[in-house]
C-alpha cells in the first residue's frame, strides 16, 4: 500500500473538514442498496421492540435475542462503509458473516420440532454455553467448580434425551465434546431449515469467512484489486454490494420468521408496504431455494 499517511490525511480532510458532507462519496448505485438496507433495518428494528418482553416459548426467546443482534449487525454496516474514515471491506463482510450465522440460528430455535428434538437442541446450546465460559475462566486461572458441575449434567441429560441416540455415533462423540451448536450441523441447518440453495451458500460463506479469519484470500491480490482503505476500488465496492446483498436476504427472512412466529405483536398500519415487498423479495431471492417455512401461508 503506498503513501497511506498521505492518503489518511487527505481522507480525514475530506471526512471531517470542510467537505460538504461527513459522509463517503460512493458510486450511486450503491445509493439505493444502502437506502435498501436502512428501511429493512429500521423495519427490523421496529418488529424487534414491538416483541420484547412479550410472553412467548423459551425458543421464541432466545430467538428475539439473536434477532436483536442480527439488527445491530445491520445497522453497522452502514456505519462502516459510510461514515468511518476508513473503508473497512473486511469488516463489512464479517458483519454479513454474522447475519448469516444469526439468521441460521434464528430458523434453527423457531424450526418446529417434537418436545425431545427441542430439549436436545436446547440442552446442547447450554452445553456449549458452559464449555465456552469454562474456557474462558480456565485462560485467567478462575475457579469454574459451579460450570463444570453443570457441564456434566448437561451431558447426562443429552445422552438420555432419545433423539441423541438417533445421531450417528461418530456425531454424538463430538456434540458431547460441547463444541457444537447446532445437533446436524450449521451446513445442514443453513440449507434444510434456513433454505439457501447448498452451492450459493457453500460459495458465500467460504468467502466471507475468508476475510474474517484473515486467510490468504484476504490479502494475497491486494495490489491486483487495487485495495484501498480510504478510496475504495471497484474490487471493494463489488464485495460491498455482494455483502448487503446478503445481508438484507438474511436480515430479509429472519423478519418474516419473527413477524409470523407473533403477528399480533406487528402494528399492521406501521410500514405495509416495506412488509408486502419483504414477501415478495424473499420469494424470489436468488440465494434460496424455498420459502422459510410458514411464510407462503
Amino acid at each position: 500500500m503506498r503513501s497511506l499517511n498521505r492518503k489518511q490525511r487527505r481522507a480525514n480532510k475530506t471526512l471531517k473538514g470542510g467537505a460538504v458532507s461527513k459522509h463517503r462519496t460512493l458510486p450511486e448505485d450503491f445509493k439505493e442498496k444502502f437506502d435498501r438496507l436502512a428501511v429493512l433495518g429500521g423495519f427490523a428494528q421496529h418488529v424487534s421492540i414491538a416483541q420484547t418482553g412479550k410472553p412467548t416459548s423459551t425458543s421464541g426467546m432466545l430467538a428475539s435475542a439473536v434477532f436483536a443482534k442480527c439488527c445491530a449487525h445491520a445497522r453497522s454496516i452502514g456505519a462502516i462503509a459510510i461514515e468511518s474514515p476508513m473503508f473497512d471491506h473486511h469488516a463489512i463482510m464479517a458483519l454479513a458473516r454474522m447475519i448469516v450465522e444469526a439468521s441460521t440460528m434464528i430458523a434453527y430455535l423457531l424450526d418446529p420440532v417434537s418436545s425431545e428434538e427441542w430439549a436436545l437442541r436446547h440442552t446442547l446450546l447450554r452445553l456449549h454455553d458452559a464449555v465456552g465460559r469454562i474456557k474462558l475462566l480456565r485462560s485467567y486461572d478462575q475457579p469454574s467448580d459451579d460450570l463444570r458441575k453443570g457441564r456434566d449434567q448437561l451431558k447426562v441429560d443429552i445422552i438420555s434425551n432419545p433423539n441423541f441416540q438417533k445421531v450417528p455415533e461418530s456425531r454424538r462423540e463430538r456434540l458431547l465434546t460441547g463444541e457444537e451448536m447446532f445437533t446436524i450441523g450449521m451446513r445442514s441447518v443453513a440449507i434444510k431449515i434456513m433454505g439457501w440453495e447448498e452451492k450459493q451458500f457453500s460459495g458465500v460463506y467460504a468467502y466471507f469467512s475468508s476475510h474474517t479469519h484473515s486467510a490468504p484470500m484476504s490479502f494475497m491480490r491486494m495490489e491486483q484489486h487495487k485495495i484501498d482503505y480510504f478510496y475504495p476500488s471497484k474490487t471493494q465496492t463489488d464485495i460491498l454490494s455482494l455483502s448487503m446483498e446478503v445481508a438484507m436476504a438474511c436480515l430479509r427472512r429472519s423478519l418474516l420468521r419473527m413477524i409470523d412466529l407473533r403477528p399480533e405483536d406487528i402494528d399492521e398500519e406501521y410500514h405495509p408496504d416495506v412488509l408486502a415487498s419483504a414477501r415478495e423479495e424473499d420469494a424470489e431471492c436468488p440465494f434460496f431455494t424455498k420459502i422459510a417455512a410458514g411464510l407462503a401461508d
